[in-house]
């Protein structure tokens, strides 16, 4: 049962956020890219190429790295949201995460340094232990979101600034993180890898530690979790508009992670300009900042479930046009790839906003407050999503090799799981977040309701 809390709770919950909350906040997701970025766009490739592993064994790994990941979201969840401390149940774990996140980064870039027969062991237990760190890590900073503000707009604002700073941060460490391996590596680039990542991991530390230091949570509602958590998870089912946002995060992941792990492979054999990679890759990372950016200002003509809905059907008109793109028309490849970006920076964006309001429903409808489990459930969501993009490209493409004389079966796969089958996918969740209906209005209604609430008034159901 809650407590009522004071007038001043109340009104710190919606006090404005300071400039210097945006841009630790937003650097937070920079420093995340830091491991994201390289692994998003280079990590197949770099398992395949540098580490040595065949694809086949790459598939399996992943798809078991994000299936233990995925199980791993709602456990943090749990944990996240019934730390007490003084500095708040989220904050802390930026401080003590950091240490342990950059070395397993380092860790895991180091495989080629190993002798052969110990790689696809150590594969296993270092991305693994990567991606839990990074995923408890991530859990905090999601929920944090949800806490720094009640104020919807706030929350906009500073979710557009991270997904826009963190989309462009990817850019750039894309572009450089090839660069900077040829440059450290002289020719070796397993050495490149290690000496890189250790680089990085140290940056990593300082930006959550700073994350830490700067941002506040203002969000002290006395509502909380259930004490079972799987009772969390139960009354997120039963949430309506959160469930559509878990069906579409999962549709969108699936889409995503075909068409960036497809990537390198596309230009690389397809189009036979391996050059050209860091160049796509880095238009497709622009072209999610610039939707990101966009997303907020766009709010104002449209509802976001249906700028999302719009925004996945260019993704999938965009995806279909790259299939029939003939190779010699590289121009507008890179054009068609930076708006196919900007569609999928711009629905997940808003899809994020609109994860805290179902976050403030769910404390409306039944009086507990998860948020951390709310964010990390939809993260479940698309690790899922994840996997199965990983599961699809083992199936269909067991005969690749690296370097090696591909057949013309093989390369029509290629070009068809970067096109051809996110097309479909992004089409199928336009259909699905359609169907959400809880309205800018209708949170700043239950979100009053809610206040009321817990400062021990009486509420009515929203019309």
């Amino acid at each position: 049962m809650s407590q009522p809390v004071s007038d001043q709770s109340v009104l710190q919950a919606y006090e404005p956020i300071h400039a210097r909350e945006v841009v630790s906040y937003g650097l937070g997701d920079a420093g995340f890219n830091l491991y994201w970025a390289p692994l998003s766009a280079f990590m197949m490739v770099y398992l395949s190429d540098v580490v040595g592993l065949s694809l086949a064994s790459i598939a399996s790994l992943l798809v078991t790295m994000r299936l233990i990941s995925a199980v791993a979201d709602p456990i943090f969840g749990a944990i996240a949201d019934r730390t007490h401390t003084p500095y708040g149940r989220y904050r802390p774990w930026f401080l003590w995460l950091a240490l342990p996140l950059a070395s397993a980064g380092i860790l895991f870039f180091s495989l080629g340094s190993l002798a052969i027969e110990e790689r696809l062991t150590a594969t296993y237990i270092s991305l693994i232990l990567l991606n839990l760190i990074y995923t408890a890590a991530n859990t905090a900073y999601n929920a944090l979101s949800g806490v720094i503000t009640l104020d919807s707009d706030q929350r906009g604002l500073i979710i557009s600034a991270r997904f826009g700073g963190a989309f462009l941060s990817a850019a750039v460490i894309t572009w450089a993180t090839p660069k900077l391996v040829a440059l450290a590596g002289r020719g070796n680039h397993a050495l490149g890898w290690q000496f890189v990542m250790t680089v990085f991991g140290v940056i990593v530390a300082g930006i959550l530690v700073n994350l830490f230091l700067q941002t506040r949570e203002r969000l002290a509602l006395s509502s909380q979790p259930n004490r079972n958590p799987l009772r969390d998870i139960g009354n997120l089912f039963a949430n309506r508009p959160w469930t559509i946002l878990f069906a579409f995060g999962f549709a969108m992941q699936f889409a995503f992670m075909l068409h960036t792990a497809m990537t390198p492979y596309f230009m690389k054999v397809c189009i036979g300009r391996p050059d050209l990679i860091v160049g796509f890759v880095m238009t497709f990372t622009l072209g999610l900042a610039a939707g990101s950016a966009s997303a907020a200002a766009l709010t104002r003509w449209l509802p976001r479930q249906w700028l999302i809905a719009l925004a996945m059907t260019v993704a999938g008109a965009s995806s279909l046009a790259l299939y029939a793109c003939p190779s010699n028309q590289t121009v507008l490849m890179f054009a068609l790839e930076a708006i196919t970006g900007a569609a999928f920076g711009m629905a997940s964006t808003l899809a994020f906003v609109m994860c805290a309001d179902t976050a403030d429903y769910n404390a409306w409808k039944t009086g507990h407050r998860a948020t951390a489990m709310t964010y990390s459930m939809i993260m479940f969501g698309k690790k899922i999503g994840a996997a199965a993009s990983a599961a699809l490209i083992g199936a269909v493409l067991a005969g690749y090799a690296a370097n090696s004389l591909l057949t013309q079966h093989v390369l029509g796969h290629i070009r068809a799981l970067i096109s051809l089958t996110p097309a479909a996918i992004c089409f199928g969740a336009a259909g699905i977040i359609a169907l959400y209906d809880l309205t800018p209005d209708r949170v700043v209604k239950l979100q009053a309701q809610l206040l009321s609430s817990v400062r021990g008034k009486s509420s009515n159901p929203l019309p």
